[in-house]
Parts: C-alpha cells; sequence; structure tokens
C-alpha cells in the first residue's frame, strides 16, 4: 500500500515537472515576445540583444552546439611602404574584415541591418586575430576609431578597422637592386584551435585587394597571391590565413645614384693613358682620385644594406669597377718600369755608339750627334705601348663586363 502510494507521488511530480518545464518556456517566448515588441528603437534593441543575462561576450558562437566557429577574413591594401631592406621590414595600411554568424543576435524587429557603435565593442564577442609577424600595430583613432560593425538581421556581424602593421619580411638580397622580393600578411588565431574556431578568405569579397593608390616609390606590385597557413605547434594546431605580396625593385634611383657615377669614375681613369707617361703628377693624381673614390662609393652603397653572408650584385658591380680603377693605377706603375728599362737600354746603346764613332765622354756624359739621337728615337718606346694597348683593352673589357652582367642579373635566375 506504501509503495503504490510512492510511486504515484513519484508520477506526479514528475508530470508536475514537466507542466512546469512547459509553462516556463511558453512564458520565456511570450516575454521576449512582448520585449521585441516593445522595442522602438536601435538603443533599445542594443540593450536587449547586449543583455549580459543572456548574451556573455566570453563566449564564442556555437559553444552549445560544439561546432566550430566559421570568420571569413578579407584585406585592402590601403597603402604599402616604406621597405626597410636594412631591418627587412615592410610597412602597410589595411582595412581588415571579418564576418561571422553569432545567433543570439538575430533579430527581426526592424528588418534591416543596424550599425554599431564601436563603444560596444567590449561588449561583443570578437576574433582574436593577431599577426605573427607584425613588429608594431596600431589602430587610427582621427578622427574617431576607424572601426565598422555592422548587425545584420539573421546575426551575422560584419567587423571592419583601419590598422597600420609593420611586417618582418625577409629578403633575399643576392640580385640587388634587381631583385624580387615575396613579403607575407599572415593573421592567425591566438587562442582557440582549429575544432573551434578557423578562419576562411571572404567569399564575397576575395582575399586580399590592392587599392589603385596604393603604390610604394622603389617598389612595384606585380602580384598577389593568398594561402592558408594553419600551424600546429605544441599548443594545438591554430588557424592561419596568409597572403604575399611580390614586389619589384625599381632601378632607377640606383642607376643615376650608384651605376651611372661608377662607370664615369671608371671611364676617368682611362683618362691616364693619353697622359705622357713622364707627367707623373697628373698620372698619380688621378689613379689617386679614381680608387678613393671608388671605394668610398663602394662603402656608401653597402651601408644601406644588412650584413648578409652571400654575395650582391651590387657588391659584385662596385669590386669589378674597384679592379678596373686599381688596374689602371698599376698600369702606370708597369709604364713606368718599362719606361726605366727602355731609358737604360738606350743610354747604354747610346754610349757604345758613340765609343764606337770615336766622340769624346766628359764628366760621364756623351755629347751624342743628331744622327745617334734619331736612331735611338727610332725604337719603340715599351711604355707608350702599353698605353696605346691599354685604350683599347680596357674599355673592350668593361663592355664585356657590363654585357655579362646585365644579361646574367636580368634574364638570369630569379
Amino acid at each position: 500500500m506504501c509503495s503504490d502510494l510512492c510511486l504515484q507521488s513519484v508520477n506526479t511530480m514528475r508530470s508536475s515537472g514537466f507542466y512546469l518545464f512547459i509553462f516556463l518556456f511558453f512564458i520565456s517566448i511570450i516575454n521576449r515576445s512582448q520585449c521585441l515588441e516593445n522595442i522602438t528603437s536601435e538603443r533599445d534593441l542594443l540593450l536587449y540583444l547586449l543583455d549580459t543575462r543572456r548574451y556573455d561576450s566570453s563566449m564564442r558562437p556555437d559553444t552549445d552546439t560544439g561546432n566550430a566557429t566559421q570568420v571569413q577574413v578579407d584585406l585592402v591594401l590601403n597603402s604599402i611602404g616604406p621597405v626597410n631592406d636594412m631591418d627587412m621590414e615592410i610597412s602597410a595600411s589595411v582595412y581588415l574584415r571579418q564576418q561571422w554568424m553569432d545567433k543570439r543576435l538575430a533579430h527581426n524587429v526592424f528588418n534591416r541591418s543596424i550599425v554599431i557603435s564601436y563603444k560596444h565593442l567590449d561588449e561583443l564577442w570578437v576574433p582574436d586575430l593577431f599577426f605573427p609577424q607584425s613588429k608594431t600595430e596600431r589602430r587610427h583613432v582621427l578622427t574617431t576609431p576607424n572601426i565598422l560593425i555592422r548587425l545584420e538581421t539573421d546575426g551575422s556581424i560584419l567587423y571592419s578597422q583601419r590598422l597600420s602593421v609593420t611586417l618582418q619580411c625577409f629578403m633575399e638580397l643576392h640580385n640587388f637592386p634587381l631583385d624580387y622580393q615575396k613579403c607575407a600578411i599572415e593573421m592567425e588565431s591566438y587562442s582557440y584551435s582549429t575544432d573551434q574556431l578557423y578562419f576562411i578568405w571572404s567569399l564575397d569579397r576575395g582575399s586580399l585587394n590592392v587599392q589603385d593608390n596604393a603604390f610604394i616609390p622603389d617598389f612595384t606590385i606585380i602580384d598577389v597571391t593568398s594561402n592558408d597557413c594553419t600551424s600546429t605547434y605544441a599548443t594545438g594546431s591554430f588557424t592561419c590565413l596568409k597572403a604575399e605580396v611580390a614586389l619589384k625593385r625599381e632601378i632607377g634611383f640606383y642607376i643615376t645614384q650608384t651605376y651611372i657615377p661608377s662607370i664615369l669614375i671608371v671611364i676617368l681613369s682611362w683618362a691616364s693613358f693619353w697622359i705622357d707617361h713622364e707627367a707623373v703628377p697628373a698620372r698619380i693624381s688621378v689613379g689617386l682620385l679614381t680608387v678613393l673614390t671608388i671605394t668610398t662609393q663602394s662603402s656608401g652603397a653597402r651601408s644601406q644594406l644588412p650584413r648578409v653572408p652571400y654575395i650582391k650584385s651590387i657588391d659584385v658591380w662596385m669590386a669589378v669597377c674597384l679592379v678596373f680603377v686599381f688596374g689602371a693605377y698599376m698600369e702606370y706603375a708597369v709604364v713606368t718600369v718599362l719606361s726605366r728599362r727602355h731609358r737604360k737600354a738606350a743610354d747604354k746603346r747610346s754610349k757604345s755608339e758613340v765609343s764606337l764613332n770615336g766622340v769624346v765622354i766628359k764628366n760621364g756624359t756623351s755629347d751624342i750627334s743628331s744622327n745617334t739621337t734619331d736612331k735611338t728615337n727610332e725604337v719603340a718606346h715599351p711604355g707608350r705601348t702599353v698605353d696605346k694597348r691599354s685604350r683599347i683593352l680596357f674599355p673592350l673589357a668593361f663592355l664585356i663586363f657590363n654585357l655579362v652582367y646585365w644579361i646574367y642579373y636580368i634574364h638570369g635566375p630569379k
């Protein structure tokens, strides 16, 4: 008897609990409908949607279902540069847009999207996107923070902001300044693993778009590519997107500031071939001037570049120019030695001819007749011969070097 009463009581409690749940559920729907019906302004709607009793900004969307939150990302490159070769970094100003679905914020009061002020940003859940390669970053705040938050009726949120970032860009400078560079912009989730959140490129706006006014004075943007760079660390696998900007260095500055001046210096060193070998001060001055000038120019060109462990094309150019001007300087040393030998040989020949003709030698000097002098001058001067050949060989060798240099570094391996 007692057991039957107990079973009856339990069944009564179960049925009453079920009815109580149904009752409370309908009451909540009625209250929500009444609340939505009482909303007459966007302010009231935001107060209702962002009420902490129903919305927790610390919890990501789809937490209750266990599904990963999808975030669509796209970038608009507003401006780029400068590129710092010494520190291997690049600066850029971008519009970063993120879009995701948060059903907790769905509404149909006004049947249109609403713009949420940046002051409510802390009350919303937003993806924890960051730039792993960035050195510095900042958000533009004039005249107000450059932030757009747009909420659609289905709970879709568009979060756009204008940022300036300075990113690490590892450069290959083998062909500098005839080089091509690829600088990457990576975006990664800091705390959510791939089973909780993942990034994809925007389905509507694409990946990385470059505005027409985005340019760099010393580079040309030749290509933009995008791909996935999801990475696995000791703490898990984290979603990542990467956009690469391919840049071609403009050589105009280096043509006017490095190549043409160094070519003129090399040509100036050849002027000594037309100066008489006995004009010692003139030839010494030209040689020293060109060697010191090309050395100074080479040091100036290297001071703007990092200390990489390999040889760059600008190093090859300056080294060969230094070899040419130094070779022209050493050519005069060869001419001087040959002239001295020629003079000694001519003196000995003159003395022997004077002795045979019975001419008297006084105080170690000989009275050489005009006939003897003419015969001596007929002998080819080796110093003048070297100068004449250098006038052809040096320019020809430099021309050949130029052909090989420009063909290799312009059309050779990149």
